[in-house]
C-alpha cells in the first residue's frame, strides 16, 4: 500500500503488508488494530496512529522482524488500556518523534526502538511510557555493570525506572515494583511467585550495593531514589534467585537523541547504553575518539561472598581493533569458565549495558542516534555480561572487515587465570606498529602474574589489544610479562581467524624460537618482571640469524679451568657478555674492561652443563652454546 503525502487512510480491522508487499507511508495512517508485517515498509513523511477505544492492546509483529516509521503516535484509550506489543526480536524503527499520548509500548524479549533522527529528543511523552527488559546476575554476591534506556522527568531513579521483570513473560505490560533493603546481612531476595507464576512479592535489592563512579572521587554509594543521567552507569548486585539470571523491566520515557557526559584526562567514568536498543561501540569510540579509545567491561569471576578481597572478575574490552575477553579463572567457583570461555565484547553494546572509560583529554563525550543498531544477543551480534557467558564470540572480528587477520594469545598462570591478548592486523586502517588511538588498548587490571604486549617500549603501561596495518613475515612484537609465583605459566594460541601463517614464540636472551602453532610454551623462569625476554614473531631461529661474517668469527668456549674464553680474531667491538643457564636464568653478566682484544678469558665457576651466551657488539646480537664440564 502506498499513502501519498497529506493522506489520510484509516484501517479498522488488522492491516497485513504482505511478504511481496511494500508498504510506503508518506501521509498518515489510523490504525484500530493489529499490524503485520511481513513485506517492506518505508516512510519519508507524516505519521502513523495506533488509536483506538475499543481495542486495549494491539501488536506490531511479522516475518519481516521490523517496521519503519517517520512518526508514531500511540493513543489506545479503550478500558484497561495496556498499548502496543511489539514482538520479540523486531526492531521498531522511527525517523523522528514518539508520541506516547495514552497506552504503553511493550518492547517484548529482544524488541528494540530506534530512532534515527539528528539532535535532541523529539518525543512526547503523556501517559504513556516504554517497557523494555534485561537480565543480570542472579546472584547476590555479583556486581552488573548498568545504564538505563529510560528516564522519567529527564533522570532515572531504581524506585521510579527499574521494576521486577520476573514474570514479564505472563505480566508484560504490569512489572512489579522492586522491594528494597539495606541491612545485614546485606543480601537480595527473588520474587515470591504463586502456582501460575505470578509475582505476588516482588524482588528485593539490598541497597548497600548500589553505586556510581566519580572521576575525581571514585565509588559512591546511591539508593533507590538516587537520580542519574542518560548515559551515566551504575553497578548493582542480585537478587539471590536459583533462576539462571534475573529479568528486570525498565518503565518510563524512552532515552533518544543526544545527551552528553563530560570527562577529564587521565580519569575514569562509569558510562553505559543510554538507549532502548543496541549501541555500535565502533561509531561511538569514532565519534569520541579525541576523547577515549577503548570500552571496558566488568565480568565477574566467580564471587561468592561480600568480602571485597574475594571478589574475582576482570574486564574485558573493546577497541577500534576488537575485543578481548577478561582475566578469569579457569575453574572459577562461579562456574564461569576461564576468559577463553567467555564472549569478547562485540561490536555492538547491549540495551543497559554498562562499561568504563579511561579519558586522555578533557571534553564531552557525545551520545547520539547515529551510534544506535538493532543488534540482538541471540544473534551473538550483541553483548550483556551476566552468569550465562560460557560460549567464545568471535563474530565482532569477523564483522569489521573481511581481509582482517587476528592472533589471539593467551597466558595461564599457577593459579589458572587465563589472559588472552589479541593481535589484530587490519589493512583498511592506518594503524602501524607504533602507539595508535584506537587500535591498541592498555589493561586497567593488571594481575600479578600476567603476559601483555609491550609497545614503543612504553614500560608503564601493558596493552592487551594491539592493531596494525598489513601483516608481514618479518614483524616482531614486543612481550612483557610478570611472574610473582613459581609453578606451571604457560603461553599458547587461544585462536586465530583469517590467519595461516606459523606463529613463534622468540626468546631473545637464549636466541630460541618455538612454534606455538603446534604446542604451548611452559615458561620456566624465576619470579621477577620481564619486560624484554620474549617476542611474538612469524619466522623461524634460522631465519632470523646473524649474518655479519665478522661477527660469526666470535668463538666461545669453556677452557676447563674455570673460565669462559672469547676468541674475537676481528677485533670486533664487544659491548656485553651474558650467560644464562638452560632456565633462563642470568648466572654472569659482564659490560666492563672488555677490550677489542683478539683473546678474552673471564672467571666462570659454574656447575657443570650446558650455558647460553648473549653477546652484544657493534656488530649485532651472537648467541652461541657453552658446555661447562
Amino acid at each position: 500500500m502506498q499513502i501519498t503525502a497529506s493522506t489520510d487512510v484509516y484501517f479498522k480491522n488488522e492491516y497485513t503488508n504482505k511478504s511481496t508487499g511494500t508498504h510506503k507511508s508518506n501521509g498518515n495512517l489510523y490504525l484500530n488494530n493489529n499490524f503485520i508485517n511481513n513485506g517492506t515498509t518505508t516512510s519519508a513523511s507524516g505519521t502513523t496512529y495506533f488509536k483506538s477505544i475499543t481495542n486495549p492492546l494491539v501488536t506490531i509483529s511479522g516475518t519481516s522482524k521490523a517496521i519503519n516509521f517517520n512518526n508514531l503516535e500511540i493513543d489506545i484509550t479503550a478500558t484497561n488500556t495496556k498499548g502496543v506489543s511489539v514482538a520479540d526480536g523486531f526492531a521498531l524503527n522511527i525517523v523522528n518523534s514518539l508520541n506516547l499520548r495514552s497506552g504503553d509500548v511493550r518492547l517484548t524479549g529482544e524488541a528494540q526502538l530506534i530512532q534515527t533522527h539528528v539532535g535532541a529528543d523529539a518525543n512526547t511523552i503523556g501517559s504513556g511510557k516504554v517497557l523494555i527488559d534485561q537480565q543480570g546476575y542472579a546472584s547476590a554476591y555479583k556486581f552488573n555493570y548498568w545504564s538505563s534506556p529510560i528516564n522519567n522527568s529527564g533522570v532515572f531513579s531504581l524506585v521510579s525506572g527499574k521494576f521486577d521483570g520476573t514474570d514479564a513473560s505472563i505480566n508484560p505490560f504490569n512489572p512489579q515494583e522492586m522491594l528494597f533493603s539495606s541491612g545485614s546481612p546485606y543480601n537480595g531476595s527473588p520474587s515470591v511467585v504463586d502456582g501460575s507464576n505470578n509475582v505476588n512479592t516482588a524482588l528485593t535489592i539490598n541497597t548497600r550495593w548500589i553505586y556510581k563512579y566519580l572521576q575525581s572521587g571514585g565509588w559512591v554509594s546511591l539508593n533507590n531514589n538516587s537520580g542519574l543521567n542518560p548515559g551515566e552507569g551504575y553497578i548493582m548486585k542480585g537478587t539471590n534467585t536459583l533462576l539462571v539470571d534475573q529479568n528486570y523491566t525498565y518503565y518510563g520515557a524512552p532515552n533518544n537523541g543526544e545527551y552528553i557526559v563530560p570527562i577529564n584526562s587521565g580519569e575514569e567514568s562509569l558510562l553505559g547504553n543510554p538507549y532502548p536498543s543496541a549501541l555500535d561501540a565502533d561509531q561511538f569510540i569514532n565519534d569520541n575518539i579525541l576523547l577515549f579509545d577503548t570500552l571496558y567491561f566488568w565480568v565477574d569471576g566467580g564471587s561468592t561472598s561480600h568480602n571485597k578481597t574475594t571478589y574475582l572478575g576482570g574486564y574485558a574490552m573493546r577497541n577500534l581493533s576488537g575485543g578481548t575477553p577478561p582475566s578469569i579463572a579457569l575453574s572459577s567457583p562461579g562456574g564461569l569458565g576461564n576468559s577463553s570461555s567467555v564472549a569478547p565484547p562485540s561490536q555492538y553494546v547491549s540495551v543497559a549495558q554498562g562499561f568504563f572509560v579511561s579519558g586522555y583529554a578533557n571534553g564531552s563525550i557525545v551520545f547520539n542516534n547515529s551510534q544506535r543498531a538493532f543488534k540482538t544477543e541471540s544473534s551473538e551480534d550483541a553483548h550483556f555480561y551476566r552468569a550465562d557467558d560460557t560460549e567464545v564470540n568471535t563474530k565482532e572480528n569477523k564483522a569489521i572487515g573481511a581481509d582482517n587477520q587476528y592472533i589471539r594469545l593467551g597466558y595461564q598462570d599457577p593459579e589458572g587465570f587465563h589472559r588472552q591478548l589479541l593481535l589484530a592486523f587490519l589493512p583498511d586502517t592506518s594503524a602501524d606498529i607504533h602507539y595508535n588511538f584506537g587500535y591498541d588498548a592498555i589493561i586497567i587490571d593488571n594481575r600479578a602474574d600476567d603476559l601483555f604486549f609491550v609497545i614503543d617500549n612504553d614500560l608503564n603501561n601493558t596493552f592487551a589489544i594491539q592493531g596494525v596495518h598489513n601483516f608481514n613475515k618479518a614483524l616482531e612484537f614486543p612481550l612483557g610479562l610478570f611472574i610473582s609465583e613459581t609453578g606451571s605459566h604457560e603461553i599458547m594460541i587461544d585462536e586465530v581467524d583469517n590467519f595461516e601463517n606459523t606463529i613463534y614464540l622468540k626468546d631473545n636472551v637464549l636466541n630460541t624460537t618455538h612454534n606455538l602453532s603446534d604446542s604451548n610454551f611452559q615458561v620456566n623462569l624465576p619470579i621477577g618482571e620481564y619486560l624484554d625476554r620474549y617476542s611474538l614473531v612469524f619466522l623461524p631461529q634460522e631465519s632470523l640469524s646473524v649474518s655479519d661474517d665478522k661477527l660469526l668469527s666470535i668463538g666461545v668456549f669453556y677452557d676447563g679451568n674455570k673460565h669462559i674464553v672469547l676468541n674475537n680474531t676481528a677485533r670486533v667491538k664487544i659491548e656485553s657478555i651474558k650467560i644464562f643457564n638452560v632456565l633462563g636464568q642470568e648466572v654472569l653478566n659482564r659490560n666492563k674492561n672488555l677490550n677489542n682484544k683478539e683473546k678474552l678469558q673471564i672467571p666462570f665457576n659454574q656447575s657443570k652443563g650446558i650455558y647460553i651466551a648473549n653477546i652484544k657488539t657493534s656488530n649485532g646480537k651472537l648467541t652461541k652454546k657453552i658446555l661447562n664440564y
